[in-house]
């Protein structure tokens, strides 16, 4: 009989220094789990990873268990969570979208409003603000991954998102993401 995987979800934050994506990672493996999604990043001077574990019962027991001591010993803020892994969205077509614009306060909250009022899914979202080398322009730069429903006419979707890119004088792409 096939042995049942268990997830756990786990947010970390804290200082960044060397080697600490190294030492959080070989702590999980070394309770016998699996890292099925990962993504490390600095935040400003700090160190952040979103991860999603997958390991047998007694492997997620332990990792569970030794967290706090290893928030500690890190110098680490970790939460964590008990999960199940995502279902797939077979009514939906996978999108990408880049947005690459003038830095401004209201960018991020438009774009978000406008796929929410498509009934577009946000399923990944990243940003980077940046001075652009040429000018010193404050610029940033999103990418999306998106869940477009089945049902939604592409060319539609995107020239409506082009009229927002538009608005926001962001160039823009909106793209099938080929699997």
């Amino acid at each position: 009989m096939p042995e049942i995987k268990k997830y756990l979800s786990l947010v970390a934050l804290g200082t960044a220094r060397e080697r600490l994506a190294h030492d959080l990672i070989g702590a999980v493996a070394r309770r016998g789990c699996a890292v099925e999604e990962c993504r490390i990043t600095p935040l400003g001077d700090h160190f952040s990873a979103v991860m999603l574990l997958a390991g047998n019962w007694s492997a997620m027991g332990k990792m569970a268990s030794a967290l706090p001591g290893l928030a500690e010993t890190l110098g680490l803020s970790i939460q964590f969570e008990h999960t199940e892994p995502g279902v797939p969205a077979p009514d939906y077509r996978p999108y990408a979208a880049e947005v690459v614009g003038p830095q401004q306060p209201r960018t991020l909250g438009e774009l978000v409003a406008f796929f929410s009022e498509q009934d577009v899914l946000i399923h990944e979202l990243s940003v980077q603000a940046y001075d652009a080398g040429m000018t010193g322009a404050a610029m940033c730069t999103v990418h999306m991954s998106l869940r477009v429903p089945i049902n939604q006419h592409p060319q539609t979707l995107r020239d409506a998102f082009m009229d927002i890119c538009d608005d926001l004088n962001a160039d823009g792409l909106l793209d099938p993401i080929k699997t």
